[in-house]
C-alpha cells in the first residue's frame, strides 16, 4: 500500500514531470526539507546523519565525508523568515522538519512552524518525540500535515541499547501529547527494524495500537557504509525473518509494513537507472542556510548547491538545480529510489508510445 501510494504522489505533479523530461530540472522543488538544528538528544547507533551533529550522544560519531562542508548549528532566526518567503515566492508548496539534527531541539521551533503556516505551506514533522510537551503538540497538530516519531523499539531497555539514552518513556509521553491534541495532523511512529529487534514485531504493534496513533511504519537499517558499488556486503538473512513476521499484518490499514522495502534492500543490485530526476523535486536546507543536492549528502562537498546566505532560492536553483547523475556515492535503497524508478519509466521514451 505505501509503495503504491508513493508512486501515486507524483502523479499530482505532472507539469513538474514535465518539465524535468523536457530540461532537467523544475521552476521549484515540490518539497524542501529544512534543518533548523544540527543538535540531537538521543544518539541512534545506526543514525545516517551523525556526522552533521554539534551537540548530543553522537557528537563526532561516523566518519565525516571528504572534504566535508560544515552545515552548521542551529538556524538564525532572521534567516529562516527570509528563506521561507524565498520558497514561498518561488513556489514550493511544501516543508518538512528534519534533520541533521532533532528540528525540536531548536529554542524557535514553535514560532518559525507558525510563521509558515502564514505562507501557506504544507508542514510535515520528522521527530524522535522527546521533547514534545503538550503545548508544542497542540501548535504541531493544528498547523501541520503529519508529525512522524522514530519510536523504533518497543521497551525501555532495548531503546536504552539502541538509543544510548534512557528516554523512552519521554517519547511515549511525547506521542501520547500527539494523539490527544486536536488538530488535522496525521500521528504516526516509525519503527526501524535491525537483526536484533525483528522479532519482536508484534510487541511493537501491540504499543502501538496502545498509543492511538493514526499508523506505524517498518522499514529495515539500511547498513550503507559497508556496501560496496552495487554489492551488499552485510549478512541480511535477518530480512527474510522480518519480512515473515511482517506479512501477518498486511490487511491492517494501522500497519504500514513497506515489505517491498525489505525486499528491495535483501535483493539489491544497484540503482538500475543513471540520472536521479528526483533531486528536481525535492532538496534540502542546513541550519547555515546552504542548499544540497541530495538529502542524503546534507555536507558533501559535491552536492552543494549553493549558500541562501549571499544569494536567493530562486536564483540558486535556476543557477544549479534539477536532475543529477547517479554515482558509486549514491546510498543503496536511497531516500530518493522509490520515486526515481517511477519517475525514469515515466520519462523513458517507450518504442510505440501511441499504442496503449
Amino acid at each position: 500500500m505505501s509503495y503504491i501510494n508513493s508512486r501515486q504522489k507524483l502523479f499530482w505533479h505532472i507539469d513538474e514531470i514535465k518539465q524535468i523530461k523536457d530540461t532537467g530540472t523544475t521552476d521549484a522543488p515540490v518539497n524542501v526539507e529544512i534543518d533548523l538544528s544540527n543538535r540531537c538528544s538521543h544518539g541512534c547507533s545506526w543514525c545516517h546523519f551523525a556526522y552533521t551533529h554539534t551537540r548530543g550522544p553522537l557528537v563526532g560519531k561516523r566518519d565525516k565525508p571528504v572534504g566535508h562542508i560544515d552545515g552548521g548549528d542551529l538556524m538564525d532566526e532572521q534567516l529562516a523568515y527570509r528563506l521561507l518567503d524565498q520558497l514561498a515566492q518561488a513556489g514550493v508548496k511544501s516543508i518538512t522538519w528534519t534533520g541533521g539534527g532533532e528540528p525540536t531541539l531548536h529554542p524557535l521551533f514553535d514560532k518559525i512552524v507558525w510563521y509558515a503556516d502564514g505562507l501557506r505551506f504544507d508542514q510535515g514533522l520528522y521527530t524522535h518525540g522527546g521533547h514534545m510537551s503538550q503545548e508544542r503538540a497542540n501548535l504541531v497538530k493544528k498547523y501541520l500535515t503529519f508529525v512522524y516519531v522514530s519510536l523504533d523499539e518497543c521497551n525501555a531497555e532495548d531503546f536504552a541499547e539502541s538509543k544510548g539514552v534512557k528516554r523512552f518513556d519521554h517519547v511515549l509521553s511525547g506521542i501520547r501529547n500527539l494523539v490527544s491534541a486536536e488538530g488535522k495532523a496525521t500521528v504516526g511512529i516509525g519503527f526501524l527494524l535491525h537483526r536484533g529487534n525483528y522479532s519482536k514485531v508484534d510487541d511493537m504493534v501491540t504499543l502501538g495500537k496502545s498509543l492511538g496513533v493514526d499508523y506505524m511504519q517498518f522499514r529495515p537499517i539500511i547498513n550503507y557504509e559497508q556496501d560496496a558499488p552495487g554489492q551488499l556486503v552485510e549478512d541480511i538473512q535477518w530480512v527474510n525473518g522480518a519480512i515473515n513476521n511482517l506479512r501477518k499484518y498486511a490487511g491492517d490499514k494501522q500497519v504500514v509494513t513497506d515489505t517491498w522495502r525489505f525486499e528491495m534492500y535483501r535483493d539489491w543490485n544497484g540503482h538500475g537507472y543513471q540520472t536521479c530526476n528526483w533531486s528536481a523535486l525535492q532538496t534540502v536546507i542546513t541550519p547555515n542556510g546552504k542548499v544540497w543536492r541530495c538529502t542524503n549528502k546534507r555536507e558533501h562537498p559535491d552536492a552543494l548547491l549553493g549558500d541562501l546566505t549571499v544569494e536567493s532560492f530562486a536564483d540558486l536553483w535556476e543557477r544549479s538545480g534539477g536532475a543529477c547523475k547517479v554515482n558509486d556515492k549514491c546510498r543503496i535503497l536511497c531516500r530518493g529510489h522509490i520515486a526515481n524508478v517511477t519517475l525514469d519509466s515515466i520519462i523513458s521514451e517507450p518504442s510505440h508510445k501511441n499504442f496503449i
